[in-house]
């Protein structure tokens, strides 16, 4: 159990850059950028794209606290 539980502290701390690389370039991605050049309104546009980093961003952020609070409950159960 001792390895799951380090598994799951690595990928908790490597999550937080990974939170502000999304953030970061959360405009930028794929997922959204075909629904966004359907938007006219070029100040409304590029609102929503900065709206969407920060959902990424939020959704990515919640992962550090999960995996480090789960490695440290797997690594109670030794």
């Amino acid at each position: 159990m001792t390895t799951l539980s380090q598994v799951l502290f690595w990928l908790g701390l490597l999550s937080i850059p990974l939170a502000w690389v999304m953030w970061y370039f959360g405009p930028t991605i794929e997922i959204v950028r075909h629904t966004a050049s359907k938007i006219a309104d070029p100040v409304l546009r590029d609102a929503m794209l900065d709206a969407h980093a920060e959902r990424w961003g939020l959704f990515v952020a919640t992962w550090p606290a999960t995996l480090l609070i789960l490695s440290y409950i797997v690594g109670q159960y030794k």
